[in-house]
């Protein structure tokens, strides 16, 4: 693993780690404020199809710390994180939660999107959940 790798994967697990903390102690409405603030200068004009290998590459970076982290990395985890993590490279997203009943149960499930893609859409997971109203974030 090149060592800008490595240094991306530390800030991914020591943000991972705040989030967790965050979650525990903050009301949800200002982690994710929290998260959505990271927002350095975003990227002049549309996002362009050379950012998305970078984007990925964060996201692939953030599962890697999840795995390999003190507690589990539940998707809200994970998906505040990469926030915070590609806000700080000038790319805004944004937060979406979305429910579905499955065999009598109520499942969730959080990801970001970024100019309206999904990400962590694996088999078009995502489709299968009602997206829950947008919280109002200031940035």
């Amino acid at each position: 693993m090149p060592a800008a790798d490595k240094v991306l994967l530390a800030q991914a697990w020591v943000e991972l780690m705040v989030v967790e903390m965050r979650l525990r102690t903050w009301p949800f409405p200002r982690v994710q404020q929290r998260a959505a603030r990271m927002l350095r200068s975003p990227v002049p004009g549309a996002l362009s199809s050379s950012d998305w290998p970078a984007i990925r590459h964060y996201q692939r970076i953030v599962g890697l710390a999840s795995r390999y982290h003190l507690f589990p990395m539940t998707c809200l985890r994970q998906t505040l994180t990469l926030q915070a993590l590609l806000g700080k490279q000038g790319i805004p997203s944004d937060l979406r939660i979305g429910t579905r009943k499955e065999e009598g149960q109520l499942r969730a499930h959080a990801w970001l999107e970024v100019t309206g893609r999904p990400l962590q859409n694996r088999s078009g997971e995502v489709e299968r959940f009602t997206i829950l109203a947008p919280m109002d974030i200031e940035r």
